[in-house]
């Protein structure tokens, strides 16, 4: 069974039924050894914690004298559907289109394409709300917060 040496606090990776993918989400509860409550980095949604794939359980260990490490599998992103669904998308991309810096203050349309600083190229696929919108990277879809007020 994978041992992390975790707390509230923390981050560690679960599934989110909101985003229905595996996202970084931010410890909120532990009882005894076990996570029980987690929040979504993404989409901030607060939930029960649902282990991704490759984790074997939800384990903290406690009083260890060393600093805190994950000792669980390697959730990086692999080739596959998320990144041939991308490449469909960045295909229809014009040569001359320069895409748009991502800000959670700016505004953004359906089908433009946005760089985001940490996933990279995207294309908005749909508006999901006032201030959350479907975006397509090559690690997968996101969804993101845009035209928050100041």
């Amino acid at each position: 069974m994978a041992s992390l040496s975790v707390g509230p606090g923390d981050d560690i990776d679960a599934w989110c039924g909101k985003c229905l993918m595996i996202m970084n989400h931010r410890i909120i509860a532990v009882v005894g050894n076990q996570v029980k409550k987690v929040e979504c980095l993404t989409c901030h949604a607060i939930h029960a914690f649902k282990q991704g794939v490759g984790q074997k359980g939800a384990m903290v260990s406690r009083g260890s004298a060393s600093p805190a490490t994950r000792t669980a599998k390697s959730t990086a992103p692999k080739p596959g559907k998320a990144e041939s669904e991308w490449k469909v998308f960045v295909a229809d991309m014009p040569a001359d289109i320069i895409p748009r810096k991502y800000g959670a203050f700016e505004c953004f349309a359906v089908s433009e394409f946005i760089e985001h600083p940490t996933f990279g190229l995207g294309k908005v696929l749909e508006i999901t709300g006032g201030e959350r919108m479907l975006v397509i990277f090559k690690d997968g879809r996101k969804t993101l917060i845009f035209n928050r007020s100041k």
